[in-house]
């Protein structure tokens, strides 16, 4: 912030300081509605967690006798669903450590599965109705949801092909830390 502050004012000279109460008022809504997406997605979160669903959801997976592709996949779909009511950061702290051995068991590399759970929860952060990245994004370009909807379809699907290659082709996740030595 203090940078943003000394470039606005010194550096590219665009900055009054009569605009300054104005700029860190309408930065201070935008913090607030931000961290309240966040606060309740990690609300969202622990009453999962509470409620014992992620464990549920373990077991009914083990209890399937899943090869690791169909594993995957109905991971990719509980995972987009769930990324798009929760934020990434709480999404991995609640499943990667009940998803992660359920993975290496069946035999999925764990670099590979967590690239999976990465993506599909950051696609889950921009899919709407609630990915909360959307509503940050609607309130920061001041643009109407359907607007931002209707220009980000495009990156959607390019992101879910991402996502089913990231899933069916593991070399594209794996084939760095094993040319860097790991195993």
């Amino acid at each position: 912030v203090f940078y943003a502050l000394v470039c606005g004012k010194f550096v590219y000279r665009t900055l009054a300081w009569k605009a300054l109460p104005d700029i860190l008022a309408r930065s201070a809504l935008l913090s607030a509605s931000v961290l309240i997406i966040i606060g309740l997605s990690a609300s969202f979160a622990w009453v999962l967690t509470i409620e014992g669903i992620p464990q549920q959801l373990a077991e009914w997976l083990v209890g399937m006798d899943l090869t690791p592709w169909t594993f995957l996949i109905v991971v990719n779909v509980f995972l987009l669903l769930f990324g798009i009511f929760i934020e990434p950061l709480p999404g991995v702290m609640v499943l990667a450590p009940i998803l992660a051995p359920v993975a290496v068991k069946l035999g999925v590399d764990p670099v590979h599965f967590a690239m999976v759970v990465i993506v599909n929860l950051t696609l889950g952060m921009i899919t709407p109705p609630v990915g909360g990245l959307l509503f940050v994004t609607c309130n920061v370009s001041k643009v109407p949801m359907t607007a931002l909807v209707r220009e980000l379809v495009p990156f959607l699907y390019a992101h879910g092909v991402v996502l089913l290659m990231l899933t069916f082709l593991p070399a594209l996740s794996t084939w760095l830390p094993r040319a860097m030595g790991f195993k």
